[in-house]
């Protein structure tokens, strides 16, 4: 039985428009339903990963870069 799912978002997750399909939210609401952990993982911003995490109910984690001014 798996325990965790991580999942990468673009050109993964969300389609081209940058949208998340029916056909995943459900898979995703059934792993969850099952106590399946979701991680979103990107390379993008934290704070443009929660509003997808929200949008899914997956925001318990997440793999994403934290904003600074590095550069």
């Amino acid at each position: 039985m798996y325990k965790l799912i991580a999942i990468d978002l673009d050109g993964t997750l969300l389609n081209s428009y940058g949208e998340i399909s029916d056909k995943n939210k459900k898979a995703i609401k059934m792993a969850k339903q099952k106590g399946i952990e979701i991680v979103l993982t990107s390379g993008r911003m934290s704070t443009s990963v929660k509003d997808i995490a929200n949008e899914i109910d997956a925001n318990n984690y997440m793999i994403a870069r934290k904003w600074c001014n590095c550069l």
